[in-house]
């Protein structure tokens, strides 16, 4: 029975690959610009392309529907130079191949420039100017009474 459900819902290769396309043609814009976003957004098409890759379906010829509908999930900035890039050389925009290629190394760009920008996040924050006023003030301990000072009475 296990190898009945097993096969009604894996063994048609044509539903499998539509899945996999419709999720493509689906891609929800990401939201959160964060690197890690970005790393899981790129991954999750990789993932899609790589397994119509492994069931022999020939991913290039789905790049005029697929690449704008990738693009899309990323923000202006990645597809404003992926254009720029494919004009400079003098590649088609639907090259899936490149395409993914030049997000990988957008998104590996950005993650390393995160990287850099926190390491040089010193490890102790900077004090506003109001605390670096009163360094060399005393915390009113707990055990004295505090005393009001008033000199203009």
């Amino acid at each position: 029975m296990t190898k009945k459900i097993l096969k009604s819902k894996y063994g048609n290769k044509d539903k499998i690959i539509q899945a996999h396309l419709d999720y493509l043609e689906n891609l929800t814009p990401i939201i959160d610009l964060s690197p890690s976003a970005l790393n899981e957004s790129y991954i999750d098409c990789n993932r899609r392309l790589q397994a119509l890759d492994a069931l022999r379906e020939k991913t290039q010829s789905y790049g005029r529907i697929l690449a704008p509908k990738i693009l899309r999930a990323f923000p202006h900035e990645i597809c404003r130079n992926w254009v720029v890039y494919a004009k400079r050389e003098n590649l088609a925009e639907s090259d899936i191949t490149k395409l993914m290629k030049f997000l990988s190394e957008e998104v590996e760009g950005t993650i390393t420039a995160n990287n850099i920008k926190s390491s040089l996040v010193p490890r102790y924050p900077i004090k506003s100017s109001l605390e670096n006023f009163n360094v060399h003030s005393r915390p009113i301990s707990k055990d004295k009474k505090n005393f009001n000072f008033l000199p203009f009475l």
